[in-house]
């Protein structure tokens, strides 16, 4: 017999959490009486009532731990998100009427650096294309690709991608090929199958259907008058973005390339669309200038029409059909230029194709890849390679014709700081390919953004407020203009300096158009006041403003010089700093150049930025309480050195805690002629005196 447990007295219910020790029929069960006369079957049957209790009540205690941890974490997040939620800081400038003073950044100012990591290369399937698209435009089957698969009477067939609207793509009837085949489409699905049947090969490929485009328009030929325009437009890149993500792009730009990189460029509006309309028109995009679109933006009077009828073959090439430059604001009913890519990536979607989700890129953008391939692939090619393969396409098979093409690249750089660094050497070389082959020597070519970086996290930032209303702009002349007109290069460099915005770019753009490099146009009227748009090929003048360039205050990033006592106490200490800043920079070259000593501070002026916040306009956080914006004020200081009467200007830095630091670089104002023999570094030689 199973000796009486009196513990079972003090069992508790696990539904209701109450003990029964009086009246309930537990209790009367457990009776020692009743107990010692049932037999063994009853009290084991007994004995697993009790332990299915028993294990009930501990299932219930560990859900209630658990529903109290879940609790627990929520409302931690929602302290989180309350305290710790991001609102963008609201800033105008209330001097948009007086002379810009561009303002003068560091593209690792220390506010922004953390926001920023290096990423390992994209890395996407191993495998090999069964098919390929030749330079003459024909589709062929890859031999070689197949040979070395293993796969027996593999047979290829195609299907045309036709636009169906701007939303929407559909496929034609399956056309089989064996050799080769002109396909008069630009995109289509191609699909292989083994002997067996079995589909071994399923891809969309993209071309340039040229020949049907030269039976339906009379396109002329490129010369040194009438040059071809290659805008290659990314998304969300400021100048000092590009400075940190690509800057083998932008040293190949300036120093192969002899380009010209706008560091006063300016946005006129809040994201991409009205920045691209405005340069696509001349026109102030949400104003009585343009007309309210209805039902799509086919009226516009975009430039690509211009050229279209002057005799150019036009592309424009987008990525991220879901975020689309013009597409997000109603999109086109007619497709836009001769050749347009929109299609392409909508039917990479509609028609689930491997190897597309981008669902782990946040992770990718600080460098953990969780999936086997890259979420930047469509199989065994990086996303934005189908943009710049297409690009080089349009290049290649219209020759020496006329040609126009807009390309803008989003899904590097819309959502993520990190990700466009992994294209870097991609854009050098697409752009190397440009020269090398002899296609800029009749071409503008053109690296532009729309705006800066969009995260809050980075705008709420000093530098980063003033980062994302200035994108980057570099403009690529061919060799025989700098010749021909010597003005032009001279007013570029100018201008590398002046507040510029796409406006400019527009009116740039028509002189291209009109092949007009004369030096006739005078930017200033009859009454004085400036135009609100100044070809970059004439010089921009110095004492524009934000309202003669129509930036609107929201934009306007332009600061302002207050003169200051040059032989003050805090004048006195940012010389000293800089003539230290210097040495330290001289002390790598050993004892070749001499110590430097400050010798006179010419000038010492307090920036002044004209931004200034309007919290009244912001939306309500509790983060706001207690964050706020660190105080930071720069100064500019003009000074002399000894030995060798250097005069060097800069802008440093400085916090309540007193200490400096120098945004950019010390710049070298006067000549320095044969005093830094001893050295070749071309970053230290305008500091150095010999010893």
């Amino acid at each position: 017999m199973i000796p009486y447990v009196s513990r079972y007295h003090d069992y508790q219910y696990p539904f209701f959490g109450v003990k029964n020790k009086t009246s309930s029929w537990v209790f009367i069960l457990h009776r020692k009486k009743w107990y010692e006369t049932v037999d063994v079957k009853s009290q084991r049957m007994f004995h697993r009532t009790l332990a299915a209790w028993k294990s009930m009540k501990t299932l219930c205690l560990r859900y209630k731990k658990t529903l109290i941890l879940l609790i627990g974490l929520y409302v931690l997040y929602w302290i989180h998100k309350t305290f710790h939620q991001e609102v963008e800081y609201i800033f105008m400038n209330e001097n948009t009427n007086k002379k810009c003073e561009i303002p003068y950044l560091d593209s690792n100012d220390k506010s922004i650096a953390k926001f920023y990591r290096h990423l390992d290369p994209i890395k996407c399937e191993q495998s090999s294309d069964l098919v390929f698209v030749d330079s003459k435009g024909f589709l062929r089957v890859n031999h070689t690709a197949i040979s070395d698969s293993g796969y027996n009477g593999v047979s290829c067939s195609f299907r045309i991608v036709k636009r169906v609207g701007d939303y929407d793509v559909e496929k034609e009837e399956e056309v089989s090929f064996e050799k080769a085949a002109y396909v008069s489409a630009d995109f289509f699905l191609v699909r292989c199958k083994s002997d067996k049947n079995r589909i071994v090969y399923e891809k969309l490929h993209h071309s340039i259907d040229f020949k049907t485009r030269l039976k339906q328009y009379q396109l002329l030929n490129e010369s040194k008058e009438n040059l071809n325009v290659y805008i290659f437009g990314m998304d969300s890149l400021s100048r000092l973005a590009a400075e940190r993500t690509i800057p083998t792009t932008l040293r190949y730009i300036e120093q192969d390339l002899g380009g010209y990189i706008m560091k006063g460029y300016t946005k006129v509006g809040v994201n991409t669309f009205p920045n691209l309309v405005s340069m696509l028109t001349g026109k102030v995009c949400y104003s009585k200038e343009l007309p309210p679109y209805k039902e799509h933006l086919d009226p516009y009077p975009f430039l690509w029409k211009n050229f279209t009828n002057s005799g150019y073959a036009t592309m424009f090439a987008e990525d991220l059909p879901g975020m689309g430059s013009f597409s997000y604001w109603k999109g086109f009913k007619e497709q836009p230029t001769m050749h347009y890519m929109r299609p392409f990536y909508l039917a990479i979607d509609k028609f689930d194709l491997p190897d597309t989700d981008d669902g782990y890129m946040g992770w990718e953008n600080i460098n953990i890849h969780l999936g086997f391939n890259s979420a930047l692939c469509v199989k065994n090619t990086p996303k934005h390679h189908f943009y710049m393969n297409y690009y080089k396409q349009f290049i290649e098979f219209y020759g020496n014709k006329r040609k126009f093409a807009l390309g803008w690249l989003n899904e590097l750089t819309h959502e993520y700081a990190n990700l466009v660094q992994l294209a870097d050497r991609d854009y050098m070389l697409f752009f190397k390919w440009l020269k090398e082959s002899g296609r800029l020597d009749h071409s503008i070519l053109i690296l532009m953004s729309d705006h800066g970086i969009m995260q809050k996290a980075i705008k709420n930032t000093l530098a980063g407020r003033t980062e994302n209303r200035m994108p980057i702009f570099a403009i690529v002349i061919p060799p025989h203009l700098k010749t021909t007109y010597p003005h032009i290069p001279r007013n570029l460099k100018t201008n590398t300096k002046r507040l510029t915005t796409v406006f400019d770019v527009h009116e740039t753009l028509v002189d291209i158009l009109e092949s007009d490099f004369q030096r006739s146009k005078n930017p200033v009227n009859e009454l004085g006041k400036l135009p609100r748009g100044i070809s970059l090929f004439r010089e921009i003048p110095e004492r524009r403003s934000c309202d003669d360039a129509a930036i609107p205050g929201d934009y306007c990033v332009c600061n302002s010089y207050e003169p200051m006592d040059a032989k003050s106490a805090i004048s006195k200490d940012i010389g000293q700093f800089l003539v230290s800043h210097i040495n330290e920079d001289l002390a790598k070259h050993g004892n070749k150049c001499a110590k430097l000593r400050l010798f006179q501070i010419k000038d010492t002026f307090f920036v002044k930025s004209n931004l200034q916040r309007k919290e009244e306009k912001e939306a309500f956080t509790l983060k706001k309480f207690y964050m706020s914006d660190p105080p930071v004020k720069q100064y500019l200081c003009v000074f002399v050195t000894t030995p060798g009467n250097a005069l060097f200007e800069a802008i440093v830095s400085t916090n309540d805690g007193g200490s400096y630091d120098v945004i950019g670089s010390v710049n070298r104002v006067n000549k320095y002629g044969n005093q830094s023999w001893c050295i070749e570094d071309k970053f230290t030689k305008p500091l150095c005196f010999c010893s």
